[in-house]
Order: structure tokens, then C-alpha cells, then sequence
């Protein structure tokens, strides 16, 4: 085999398990925000903290609207809004770098029928693709 060759099958190896590796972090990462979301929903106690200080550091009561019968804490509700957008970039950030670790080893790993008999090994006849799957009509438009 020409060192080119092996050269080209390393560097592909490397870049998969680098693929590989972003899927890893972008998981820990999903189900991190997930356990905060979970943690917020079973206790929305545990939110109170964190936003009182975030709002103190906007101000805390200085941004208070006082009405005729009570006041407005709008340093609180704009901190609790700053925390749920910050939970949200959070959790579009680890989909993208889980999609981009992906989008990698789809690159690198060439050859896509050598994936399907491994899985189909792996699983058995609940990996065989059905009937007038869109592979084969794709096939069938190619030549």
C-alpha cells in the first residue's frame, strides 16, 4: 500500500474520531442542559438565587416600577429572562456542535455501505432498509 494511501486512511481516522469526540462534549453538554431544565421544572426554588443575583447586578430595586397598588421587580424579570435566553443559546450551541460532529464523521467516513452492513450486522434485520427507501430511488436517478 503507497504511503499516500496510509497517510490519507490516518488522517481520516483522526479526523473521525476527532468527529467523534465533538459529539461526545456536544452530548455532555445537551444533557447538562437538559438536567438544569429538569432541575428548574421539579424546583423552580432553585432559580430564585440565581436570578436575584443576576438582577442585583443590574440594579435590583432601582428599576422597580412602583403602580398604586404594588411594584414591579423589573430587574427580576428582565434577569429571568437574560437566564431562560441564555438557556436556550446553551442548548442551540450543543444541537449545532453535535450536528457539526456529525457533519465530520459523515465527511470522513467514505464508505457508506461498509457502515450499513456494520449496522446490520450489529442490529440484526431491524436495520434493513425498507422498500422504496429514498437510497434506492437516489440510485436509480444516478445512472
Amino acid at each position: 500500500m503507497p504511503l499516500a494511501e496510509t497517510l490519507k486512511k490516518i488522517v481520516s481516522l483522526a479526523a473521525t474520531c476527532i468527529g467523534l469526540v465533538v459529539i461526545g462534549i456536544g452530548l455532555k453538554y445537551a444533557l447538562d442542559v437538559f438536567h438544569l431544565l429538569f432541575t428548574i421544572l421539579h424546583s423552580p426554588a432553585s432559580l430564585s438565587d440565581p436570578v436575584q443575583q443576576l438582577a442585583t447586578s443590574f440594579g435590583g430595586n432601582a428599576f422597580d416600577l412602583k403602580l398604586s397598588d404594588r411594584t414591579v421587580p423589573l430587574a427580576k424579570i428582565v434577569a429571568l429572562m437574560v437566564y431562560c435566553g441564555g438557556l436556550l443559546l446553551c442548548a442551540m450551541l450543543t444541537m449545532a456542535l453535535m450536528q457539526t460532529g456529525a457533519k465530520i464523521v459523515s465527511l470522513t467516513a467514505g464508505d457508506r455501505r461498509a457502515v450499513k452492513e456494520l449496522l446490520q450486522s450489529a442490529f440484526g434485520d431491524r436495520a434493513r432498509p425498507k422498500a422504496g427507501s429514498g437510497e434506492d430511488t437516489t440510485r436509480m436517478n444516478r445512472g
